[in-house]
């Protein structure tokens, strides 16, 4: 039953990310990926509020894994990104947490790059 819950959750998440990225691209145009930031700021939000609830006892597993892994999953990964700073920060130490937080910016751009290049150096697009 917990897979169907996060199979829903995950549906859920993809579908709420599309719209709010429709949304955004109408009422700005594109001129920002305003989308973007919209989910991962409302994700953290949201996986704050879940994770506290976890924390205090009222969110079961299953729901969590439905809301948290399925839901704010699809919607954002960032969310996931900032919790587990977070958590690192708590438990590990800022500067462990702040390594965390670039070392996820500049190697997942530069991971970006890499594959770009790799997908242009074999022919396969043009940019």
């Amino acid at each position: 039953m917990a897979l169907v819950g996060l199979l829903l959750g995950g549906a859920l998440g993809t579908v709420a990310r599309y719209l709010v990225g429709l949304a955004s691209h109408a009422l700005f145009a594109g001129a920002y990926p305003v989308g973007t930031l919209v989910v991962n700021v409302l994700g953290c939000f949201l996986m704050g509020l879940l994770s506290g609830l976890r924390q205090t006892g009222p969110v079961s597993p299953a729901t969590y894994l439905a809301l948290g892994t399925g839901f704010l999953g699809a919607f954002t990964t960032f969310s996931t990104f900032a919790l587990d700073a977070h958590t690192l920060g708590q438990e590990g130490g800022w500067s462990r947490a702040s390594l965390y937080v670039l070392a996820n910016l500049v190697l997942g751009y530069l991971a970006l790059l890499l594959g770009r290049a790799t997908v242009l150096r074999l022919g396969g697009g043009a940019g």
